[in-house]
């Protein structure tokens, strides 16, 4: 079984992630004692800062520095990293070449939704862009929402049967745990990722989320999620 982190901003100088190439390697490192094998780079992409041209420029020149940085490294000192994006709903999305911005290798994207309440015109909206979406989506962090909007809408959002992804520090944090493991639970969150940031600001607690899911649930539930994981990146024949 591959340990997966799905979700990161540990691309050095690009978001609101790692400041520069120092701290992504150390953050590779700690994923790495975590026991973590692959980590899903998703930097955000936000229509209104960033053309696509000029995120899809920037995130090529970000890799290649990272990448450059890893291969002088003895073999195994990090994580494996595959490059993706975290896309922020919002006016001209739709109109994108979103095979641009999926998972590579695969044809799932990570959405990320607005933090505000759901209101009928959104839900309209978000319904409108799934239908005509030609990729498979995957929602980020969809336990935050719950924070943001009423629980009614967040459980219809989740009643479309997308992919959901849950962040480790919801799992450790004792407001958030309960709701976000019975996501888990219930296979509403299907994807484990850290949304690390950076050292100070967010960063990684992989392990401590998995024990916890260890305690907490069932035996085999944070296996499904790796498995799932793995399905996703191609990297595992999905079962008859």
């Amino acid at each position: 079984m591959k340990r997966i982190d799905f979700h990161s901003h540990i691309l050095p100088k690009l978001d609101d992630g790692a400041e520069n190439l120092a701290e992504s390697l150390k953050l590779l490192k700690i994923l790495k004692k975590d026991g973590v094998d692959i980590v899903v780079a998703t930097p955000h992409l936000y229509l209104h800062r960033d053309s696509l041209s000029t995120f899809l420029r920037r995130r090529e020149e970000s890799v290649k520095i990272l990448t450059e940085a890893m291969a002088d490294a003895e073999p195994d000192s990090y994580p494996e990293v595959i490059i993706g994006a975290e896309v922020y709903l919002m006016s001209g999305v739709q109109s994108l070449p979103l095979d641009k911005l999926c998972i590579e290798g695969t044809d799932y994207m990570m959405l990320e939704l607005p933090y505000s309440p759901f209101t009928t015109a959104f839900m309209n909206s978000l319904a409108n862009f799934l239908n005509f979406c030609d990729v498979k989506i995957i929602l980020a962090h969809v336990e935050r929402y719950f924070d943001f909007s009423e629980p009614e809408r967040v459980n219809e959002i989740l009643d479309y049967g997308l992919m959901s992804q849950g962040n480790c520090d919801s799992i450790i944090n004792s407001r958030t745990r309960k709701n976000t493991l019975r996501l888990i639970e219930n296979g509403d969150i299907s994807l484990l990722g850290t949304d690390l940031h950076s050292v100070r600001m967010r960063p990684p607690h992989f392990k401590e989320a998995e024990q916890i899911i260890r305690k907490k649930l069932l035996d085999g539930v944070f296996e499904n999620m790796m498995s799932t994981a793995e399905k996703v990146l191609n990297l595992k024949e999905p079962e008859n």
